[in-house]
């Protein structure tokens, strides 16, 4: 008989606390993280390769490729994937209504994302925030048919068509049309509280939310949630080569620490935390997409939006899981939040001052710009 003495911890700072603990030599045998924080940790040694494990596990087989993926640093396994999280579009229908665009809704492109912010503000003075035009920066990257790294140099990408193309469009929605104020991101407003409120007509967030902010008995419960929320993909730009939609796809999962004493227990106790009727039944209450295929069984199967978010995986992509994304991740961020939202730079500008970011934070030879631009 083994005894597992369960530790947690809140979600707010959370993985700065298992980092933390980790340095310090008192992270627990088994740890949930995120897996996009996992290329630091194994770099600096954190936590045990699990390779020979699901090499010799007949489940690994039943994990969809991407999710493989998110686990995956190096081609090597560090991460055993649990769920699966990826953003939409969630809309208020009233609100759409009421300014007369259609619903359902499905935006073809990102003018006509744009579009109907613009007629939202136009029409509905009283909605502080028509739209919030990201969750993860990047996703504008992929839906334009861009890329952050390239595995075959080994380099990330920090000027491309693709990247510009991000820039121009949280510059239009925030600065050119105003349909993103810049305080609602600077000054952090609760945008799921004024989505609840009417307040907040189109955001970009994670399937997450349908159950675990706006469902029954939840922090910002919306009565008759199906009547009110509508949902869509994230689209495309419109333009030749791009993708019709796209997504982020990301997760938390289990690791086992490389200083743990008895790594082989350690491992049996994973393979019980991510069993298929474990994944099915946090799949439905948190409504996170299930890892595996064997997972969609009982209630999970049963509900509707989680159905439909299964088709976001399709088109959805991982964060590349190498050394130095956080510091890629870190430069993007600070460039959208101080020169393009604190001071309006342009598209140009801002793709300008990211390059600059990037090089400083990871070196000149570990990133490179895609033609018709240059370092």
């Amino acid at each position: 008989i083994v005894r597992v003495r369960m530790i947690t911890a809140p979600h707010k700072g959370y993985m700065d606390k298992v980092i933390s603990d980790f340095a310090a030599g008192t992270a627990g045998d088994v740890v949930w993280l995120k897996s996009y924080e996992a290329p630091g940790m194994v770099e600096a040694g954190f936590m045990l390769d699990l390779t020979p494990y699901v090499e010799k596990w007949p489940d690994w087989e039943k994990y969809y490729p991407e999710a493989k993926k998110l686990g995956t640093i190096l081609g090597k396994v560090y991460v055993m994937p649990f769920d699966i999280a990826v953003l939409n579009i969630y809309y208020r229908k009233d609100l759409l209504e009421r300014a007369g665009l259609p619903v359902p809704w499905q935006p073809k492109n990102w003018d006509e994302l744009l579009g109907a912010a613009k007629t939202i503000k136009e029409k509905l003075p009283e909605v502080d925030l028509p739209l919030k035009p990201w969750y993860d920066a990047e996703l504008a990257i992929w839906a334009a048919g861009g890329a952050i790294y390239d595995p075959e140099d080994g380099k990330f990408i920090v000027k491309s068509p693709e990247i510009l193309d991000m820039f121009k469009l949280y510059y239009d929605a925030c600065i050119e049309y105003g349909v993103s104020p810049p305080a609602s991101i600077l000054e952090k407003w609760d945008t799921r509280k004024l989505f609840q409120e009417a307040k907040h007509a189109i955001t970009i967030d994670g399937t997450w939310c349908w159950s675990e902010k706006w469902g029954p008995g939840r922090p910002y419960e919306i009565e008759d949630r199906e009547k009110v929320i509508g949902y869509c993909f994230f689209p495309g730009p419109g333009k030749p080569g791009a993708p019709k939609f796209a997504s982020v796809l990301r997760d938390y999962g289990y690791a086992i620490n490389a200083k743990t004493e008895h790594p082989d227990i350690a491992w049996e106790l994973v393979k019980d935390l991510v069993a298929p009727e474990v994944t099915a039944e946090w799949g439905y209450r948190t409504t996170h997409i299930a890892g595996r295929e064997d997972a969609i069984i009982g209630r999970y199967a049963e509900e509707e939006f989680l159905v439909w978010s299964a088709e976001i995986t399709k088109f959805a992509r991982p964060f590349p899981l190498i050394p130095g994304l956080k510091k890629y991740r870190d430069a993007l961020k600070k460039t959208l939040m101080d020169h393009l939202l604190a001071e309006g730079k342009t598209p140009e500008e801002c793709m300008d001052i990211f390059a600059e970011l990037a090089i400083k934070a990871l070196g000149r030879d570990a990133v490179k710009a895609i033609p018709p631009y240059e370092l």
